[in-house]
């Protein structure tokens, strides 16, 4: 019997000065496409969970930012591959930054109480009652 990969990725909930949340929407062609997320990504070897974010939001949004809670992580089991997704917040360095959409289609602030109008991967939607904890 074939070992199942595992893959470890990096979620970011970037919170802006007015506490609305950024989601990113998934480009055609790739899986789960037309769907908003946190953005993030895979983790890569010798990288911790933190640097992966950090480094994810600049290739995806051309962003610096700084880590601020963990959020705690999922697991989503398939029948070819396991996944677990580490989530974060974080804000921009400089609130002045331009957003740059590297890798998706789109994207939206949003306040927290709007999440639930956007069609949010089920791997996202148990970190948002902790989020909700978190801003409250």
């Amino acid at each position: 019997m074939k070992d199942k990969e595992l893959i470890v990725a990096v979620g970011i909930v970037i919170i802006n000065k007015n506490n609305k949340v950024l989601i990113a929407k998934r480009p055609k062609g790739k899986a789960m496409a037309d769907k908003w997320e946190f953005p993030g990504g895979k983790l890569e070897k010798n990288e911790t969970l933190q640097e992966c974010g950090v480094r994810e939001i600049q290739e995806e949004l051309s962003l610096d930012i700084s880590i601020d809670n963990y959020l705690g992580f999922e697991n989503l089991y398939g029948d070819d591959c396991d996944f677990c997704l580490h989530i974060y917040t974080a804000h921009k360095v400089n609130e002045d930054q331009i957003l740059v959409l590297n890798e998706h289609s789109d994207h939206a602030w949003v306040a927290f109480d709007e999440l639930p109008n956007f069609d949010l991967p089920a791997i996202d939607l148990p970190f948002i009652s902790k989020l909700k904890k978190l801003l409250a």
